[in-house]
């Protein structure tokens, strides 16, 4: 089950997205959003803009106050987003597991480094719901998402830039005989069980003969009817299209709630690696995207 999700706040219009995409998951389930603000680590922006040529420490003062100032009107803002949406959905703020609440929300503000903190604070959540779909204020770079997905060890849940309401009833699985999308799947169960549909779509990569994807996914399609889910197997060919975009216009096509895939990646120094369905989807897609490494 899926009962401890954390939320980073961004204080822009990501925060009604990220929330909505929370409530989603816990839809007809209790469950607690714990909702994190990070705030810049003023040792660490001197440290950074120190390497370079700032034209002095006037300068280079004045800068790192702008960043601060910034950063304290946005934690307002995002204080006020989750206290406009506890109010329309009637969610009482608590940090205690034992109030008899069905949802709650908490606040909690934290001082270092947004890729450092969310991937170390998810580690000890069920899941992270970030923000995603197209870049924008407030949506972290896709490398900082993709390596919070490769380095956290929990799934990650990409909310796109127009968030809808209810669960996902209809959710669609971009399958491969790997590791990683098995490991997502399993990540996935919880919503997969609660799910009128679902649709598995294994795609004709380059160079794969028919058969190869075809073979792919019938076992996983058999494995979830044992659930008693009511799942359907489709084999994508790509033709024009890259297999990542033929899945997305698949899993559009059959009307899907939510993407179910495994990330692809793997790091390197200062820098991660990720494979191409997984940097497409980074990239920006129109739906929530639930990702495991």
């Amino acid at each position: 089950m899926i009962k401890a999700i954390l939320a980073p706040l961004s204080g822009t219009e990501c925060d009604e997205a990220v929330l909505t995409t929370c409530l989603r998951v816990l839809a007809s389930e209790s469950g607690h959003i714990d909702c994190l603000r990070l705030l810049p680590d003023p040792s660490e922006l001197i440290a950074e803009a120190a390497q370079v040529d700032m034209g002095g420490w006037m300068i280079l003062s004045d800068t790192v106050a702008a960043i601060e100032k910034e950063a304290s009107e946005r934690t307002k803002i995002a204080r006020a987003n989750l206290a406009g949406f506890c109010a329309r959905e009637n969610i009482p703020m608590s940090d205690s597991p034992d109030d008899a609440v069905r949802v709650s929300v908490s606040w909690r503000e934290e001082v270092g480094n947004e890729f450092d903190r969310i991937t170390a604070a998810a580690r000890c959540r069920d899941l992270v719901v970030l923000a995603g779909g197209a870049g924008r204020n407030g949506r972290l770079p896709e490398e900082a998402l993709g390596g919070i997905v490769i380095g956290s060890g929990r799934p990650v849940l990409l909310a796109p830039q127009i968030g809808s309401r209810g669960g996902f009833d209809r959710i669609a699985i971009a399958w491969k005989d790997t590791p990683e999308a098995a490991r997502a799947l399993t990540a996935a169960m919880p919503l997969l069980e609660k799910a009128r549909e679902i649709h598995v779509f294994s795609a004709n990569e380059s160079g794969s003969p028919c058969a190869e994807g075809i073979d792919s996914s019938d076992p996983i399609v058999r494995c979830l009817r044992w659930h008693g889910l009511n799942v359907h197997g489709h084999f994508v060919i790509p033709a024009d299209r890259t297999p990542a975009d033929a899945v997305l216009q698949s899993a559009r096509e059959v009307d899907a709630s939510l993407l179910v895939m495994g990330a692809y990646g793997h790091s390197r120094v200062r820098e991660f690696v990720f494979g191409g369905f997984t940097r497409r989807v980074l990239h920006g897609a129109e739906l929530p995207v639930l990702l495991f490494h």
